[in-house]
């Protein structure tokens, strides 16, 4: 492949422009494609260029059988298309790509200013010879300022009906409209077969002399068409400006794709240019730029629905994922990271692509320091006392009213992807001297008031905003005190700039709380259900990449309470996880596990009222153990191959394992406010191996008015 930084590449700003190297990079060089080239001849034994020119070339002006003409505008033209890749001179869009050169110019021009000239009849000949000699792709850098008669438009007719796809120069007179022939593009009787090609200059901008889009707009593209180099001899090369030369770069991605993807018909070749053009100028196509500047990047990337062949049923598995998801934060870079799962895909026009699918399972979102700064709340509680002692309590909290802004308010804490939900909850509860019971509901990012006990690394997955608790509750003075709860609650998932996935997960948790004197255990079991994706994810449901997944769980937990202000937590979880994707699943379920260690001490010193020290080493949830099992389809050796498919397996956990230092201290003012000051370190983010360390320091003060 041509070396981007090579005097040969670089020499030449449209190809670059044209992001042709793009195609270069999947192999598609124009090899064994033939592109026809009507014009004024060719150099005979051209220094650069000869290598690719076809034996076939001719001269179509009957008697006169000479190739080459004293004008060198068809050199220059094929030059732009096929210059081959030598290491001397320039580089074209195709540069493997066969020329074959039909001279049709002749001498006799009405006007003095023109230097070379076609007669309709001519250019007839030539366009059947192209076709009769296996050229579908024409290149046609001439026009006129009128229509070409009825001889032209049956041998134009013929060439379309043919299959052949044609790129014609829109013109230099710098008007509203295409000359002729480009003017046919968008006749009904050519339409689809025919891009009319304008030019845009270095600073991309158009070009003064191009003729614009204008009745054409729906068939028409600008591609690089000023100081083009071109026609490289032995120690020297031609710098020209025109839409002649504009044009060839078009013909040169229709080789490009025609190589590249052989079940293309001419017309989706078309198709496909035009749909893939970076709009320029007005939104959508406009009477200045057509459809937009030539991107042949583009043009080699997936166009609409895309799908990969499913080895258990007739459906084909989409792979349209949208941006903003995510795969669950305890797989860290398992799924990104690996090559097994490289397949095939077909996009709307039936092109075999190969594609790795990790790219659809991005890591989750980084971990964000920054406080949770709710609003103030107007808060309700109404309490009524029961019979054997029992109370009945509803309360409720929603924003304090504020002024209405004179414009939109965000800050850095604000997401407004999140949609207009004001932040507001509700909980009744049932209380008697043993019996309780709570139904909470919230929104706008309200959190659950249960969230209280071991296992809240799993629950916590479900972002949950309504829930509902019972608890049952007795005391012996031998064995202490006992709480045995239930719970259950579910909630929604967001992402930025995505719609919100109701009732995504859900959750049932059982735990029972034993405390003793200045001690205490917890135990937890319970199951977590995600639509959108295991432990954590945001995978659409409506995708066929949704890894749905069920999650058993358990942790313990415990607190000792030292002599002298020390206290010691420790807390630790567990999980198996099974996922039952339309394509993926997990052949061994993934154990996953999450813990911490805390200490808490009294401060040693008095500055700024220091109250109380904690210093904690904790492990987020991370996949320990599992594996990953696929079938997909394999990229065939020849593009036509029959499809076969192979089972794809690979670990599900992460490269690395991410561990949290962290370090708070506690201080009350003399004013009544609380300061903290918390350091983090964090070594392995996100379970990548390869990951620089990260730090943070966040400092909080508080007050109550």
């Amino acid at each position: 492949m041509p070396d981007v930084n090579s005097r040969e590449y670089t020499r030449n700003w449209g190809i670059a422009d044209a992001k042709a190297i793009s195609a270069w990079q999947t192999g598609a060089t124009g090899r064994g494609v033939s592109v026809a080239v009507i014009d004024s001849g060719m150099t005979a034994n051209h220094p650069d260029l000869g290598i690719n020119v076809s034996a076939a070339s001719t001269d179509i002006v009957m008697g006169r059988n000479t190739l080459e003409s004293p004008d060198r505008h068809g050199t220059r033209v094929a030059s732009v298309i096929a210059a081959p890749h030598n290491g001397r001179g320039t580089i074209g869009v195709a540069h493997e790509s066969t020329i074959l050169a039909i001279r049709a110019d002749v001498s006799e021009c009405t006007k003095p200013e023109d230097d070379v000239c076609f007669k309709s009849s001519d250019l007839a000949r030539a366009l059947d010879y192209a076709v009769a000699n296996g050229a579908r792709i024409i290149n046609m850098s001439l026009g006129g300022e009128s229509s070409m008669g009825f001889t032209f438009e049956q041998a134009l007719l013929r060439a379309v009906n043919a299959g052949a796809i044609i790129a014609i120069s829109s013109g230099n007179e710098g008007e509203v409209n295409p000359s002729w022939p480009g003017r046919y593009a968008t006749d009904p009787r050519f339409a689809g077969s025919i891009i009319v090609v304008g030019s845009h200059g270095v600073t991309g901008g158009m070009s003064s002399f191009s003729n614009r889009a204008g009745v054409n707009q729906t068939a028409y593209i600008s591609a690089p068409g000023e100081k083009i180099i071109a026609d490289c001899g032995d120690t020297s090369c031609w710098e020209i400006s025109g839409t002649s030369f504009s044009s060839p770069a078009v013909a040169g991605a229709m080789a490009l794709l025609k190589q590249a993807f052989p079940n293309l018909s001419g017309r989706e070749i078309v198709d496909i240019l035009l749909t893939s053009a970076t709009d320029a100028g007005d939104t959508g196509t406009d009477i200045v730029w057509g459809r937009g500047k030539l991107d042949i990047e583009r043009a080699f990337q997936p166009i609409g629905r895309t799908s990969s062949p499913s080895a258990t049923s007739a459906t084909a598995i989409g792979l349209d994922v949208p941006p903003g998801t995510y795969a669950g934060a305890a797989f860290g870079d398992a799924i990104s990271r690996t090559d097994s799962l490289g397949t095939i895909a077909y996009d709307q026009y039936s092109r075999l692509f190969t594609v790795n699918l990790a790219g659809s399972y991005r890591a989750a979102p980084r971990r964000s320091f920054q406080p949770d700064l709710a609003p103030p709340t107007v808060q309700t509680r109404v309490t009524a006392l029961g019979p054997a002692g029992s109370t009945l309590s509803l309360s409720a909290a929603q924003p304090m009213l504020e002024p209405e802004p004179l414009l939109p308010r965000h800050d850095l804490y604000s997401a407004p992807w999140l949609g207009t939900e004001t932040r507001r909850e509700a909980m009744v509860a049932i209380d008697t001297p043993h019996v309780s019971f709570a139904a909470w509901q919230g929104e706008g990012g309200a959190r659950s008031p249960f969230r209280t006990g071991a296992g809240d690394g799993f629950t916590a997955l479900a972002q949950a905003n309504h829930a509902v608790r019972g608890s049952l509750n007795f005391q012996d003075e031998t064995l202490g005190h006992f709480n045995v709860t239930a719970e259950s609650g579910g909630g929604d998932r967001r992402a930025p700039l995505q719609s919100v996935e109701r009732d995504a997960a859900k959750y049932a948790r059982f735990g029972l709380d034993w405390r003793k004197g200045a001690g205490g255990l917890s135990f937890s079991l319970g199951q977590l259900d995600e639509r959108m994706g295991p432990l954590g994810a945001y995978m659409p449901t409506s995708s066929d990449l949704a890894l749905p997944a069920n999650t058993t769980f358990a942790a313990i937990g415990g607190n000792w309470q030292m002599a002298n202000g020390l206290a010691f937590v420790a807390e630790g979880g567990i999980g198996s996880t099974a996922i039952d994707g339309r394509f993926m699943s997990l052949e061994d379920k993934a154990i996953s596990s999450n813990w911490r260690l805390q200490m808490l001490a009294l401060c040693p010193f008095e500055l700024l009222g220091c109250q109380q020290l904690s210093w904690q080493i904790s492990q987020p949830l991370r996949v320990e153990s599992g594996t990953f099992s696929a079938t997909l389809a394999d990229t065939p050796l020849d593009y036509f191959d029959p499809v076969t498919f192979s089972v794809r397996r690979f670990s599900a956990s992460p490269s690395g394992r991410q561990i949290d230092f962290s370090m708070r201290s506690i201080h009350a003012l003399s004013d009544g406010a609380t300061l903290q000051f918390e350091a983090t370190a964090i070594r392995n983010e996100q379970h990548q191996r390869d990951a620089k360390p990260g730090y943070a320091f966040l400092a909080h003060w508080r007050r109550a008015f």
